[in-house]
């Protein structure tokens, strides 16, 4: 009998077992059957979007857009953060990728969204690197938006998002995407600038760029380096404005100096040109303030190089300022010797802006180039008195006046009647006594409808002066 009950005891146990076993065994299946299908399911989610990554690596913009608008069906930002945050951050990249060629503010305004909505589900302590990349791609969207809309506001968003990424790429631990970003930072400042807080956002501007160029050394990254340099040389010019001048300004010529070590002609042309351009205009204003015809002689040379590249036919709004500018140049050296060769230089400068700068297109570069022009003419006058060199100030301040009539500029409608009158006055020398005498009063009469005693006494004493010589001409 004892024997019996250990029998059944031991039959019992055994049973108990097997199914505990079986049970487990169904369990552990259950589980492994589920983690193989989750796996399979995570490998399928991966491989599209390493395929929606490739088609986007190779410009297929709107394929790739499909398969994360897709993806974004399937996944969850609480539950796959890391794949969420992805998809997102490639979806916003696609819309600024669009947003270069159709539709700019509704595509750039999606990527904001993107963006955005990548930035909820990323904790920066646990994902520095992509918290900092979606904060550099936020960063650049709002600058494009700034370029359409509430420039300020979005601006500011951006500067605000470079910053945010700069929390994670240092020198030190990402050299390359700290040099991008702070070279974003810099061009933010900038544009900032010229809406508020002048010098401070120029000075920020500068520590960006030079925090770049710790990074863009010439030998490491000569295009880059060359790049910075010549936004920071245009900085340069504008803090000149505020502070240290003479300072600024050489370092604004400076800078476009070592732009130039790296932009030749022919590899960089309109960065070639642009370096020229501006190193012109910076050693222009040098001229005022120091040496000169040194600067005016350099900034010339400066403008000759420029006009390598900028010729009438390639980049014709180039060269009419590149012309113009020059023309400028060489009528500020006429000052300091061979007057009158600089100044038909200065002429025919004036003339080649003049084939691109037509009343039409360029109604305000046209009456500033013809207002030169007739200036330029009028100082011939002075070292060489030829009646053709009057007759052609005269058309050039007549032309000038088609475009500055008094209701739209009234001071510079004033200003060309008075040497207007002047050139008729020296006319009636020569022919047509009464005529061009006449010719002279009536712009003296135009410009004194501008220059009343109560606003502009001095300039209203200058014409009634002119006025009173002419009169007694005609009596």
């Amino acid at each position: 009998m004892p024997g019996d009950v250990n029998k059944w005891t031991i039959g019992l146990l055994g049973g108990l077992i097997g199914a505990i076993s079986a049970g487990l065994g169904l369990v552990l299946f259950y589980f492994l059957s589920d983690y193989l299908n989750r796996k399979a399911y995570r490998e399928r989610i991966l491989n599209r979007i390493d395929t929606a990554d490739m088609l986007l690596r190779e410009n297929m913009v709107p394929d790739a857009l499909s398969i994360y608008n897709d993806l974004l069906q399937q996944v969850s930002g609480a539950k796959d953060p890391e794949a969420y945050t992805h998809i997102r951050n490639s979806e916003g990249n696609c819309h600024s990728r669009l947003a270069q060629s159709v539709n700019k503010v509704e595509e750039i305004t999606r990527a904001i969204q993107s963006y955005e909505e990548a930035l909820k589900y990323i904790d920066p302590r646990k994902s520095p690197d992509s918290y900092a990349l979606t904060q550099y791609n936020l960063g650049s969207a709002y600058m494009t938006l700034a370029g359409s809309r509430e420039k300020g506001k979005y601006i500011m968003k951006s500067v605000h998002a470079f910053r945010e990424a700069l929390k994670v790429y240092g020198a030190l631990s990402y050299p390359v995407n700290h040099a991008m970003t702070q070279n974003n930072l810099g061009i933010a400042h900038h544009l900032l600038a010229d809406l508020s807080n002048t010098e401070e956002n120029l000075q920020s501007s500068l520590l960006a760029y030079e925090g770049a160029l710790s990074i863009y050394t010439i030998d490491a990254y000569p295009v880059n380096y060359a790049s910075v340099q010549i936004k920071l040389g245009g900085v340069y010019r504008e803090f000149a404005k505020f502070s240290n001048t003479e300072s600024n300004l050489a370092k604004a010529v400076q800078a476009c100096r070592e732009s130039l070590r790296v932009y030749t002609g022919d590899k960089y042309p309109e960065d070639f040109l642009r370096a020229h351009k501006n190193m012109g205009d910076a050693h222009r204003s040098l001229a005022e303030l120091q040496h000169e015809t040194e600067n005016l002689l350099s900034a010339v040379q400066a403008y000759t190089g420029a006009l390598k590249i900028a010729t009438a036919g390639t980049y014709p709004a180039d060269y009419a300022e590149i012309q113009a500018k020059l023309g400028g140049a060489y009528k500020d050296l006429a000052r300091s010797g061979e007057t009158q060769e600089r100044l038909t230089k200065a002429a025919s400068a004036y003339g080649e802006a003049l084939r691109i700068y037509t009343a039409v297109d360029y109604p305000v570069q046209f009456a500033g180039a013809q207002a030169q022009l007739a200036g330029a003419f009028m100082l011939l006058f002075e070292s060489r008195e030829d009646q053709e060199l009057l007759l052609s100030a005269i058309q050039g301040y007549t032309e000038a006046l088609k475009v500055r009539t008094q209701k739209s500029y009234p001071l510079d409608f004033a200003a060309l009647q008075f040497s207007l009158g002047n050139a008729y006055r020296l006319l009636s020398r020569f022919r047509d006594k009464e005529e061009n005498s006449r010719k002279a009063v009536q712009a003296y009469e135009e410009a004194l409808k501008v220059y009343t005693a109560e606003n502009f006494p001095l300039d209203r004493r200058e014409v009634l002066f002119a006025l009173e010589k002419i009169r007694r001409i005609i009596t």
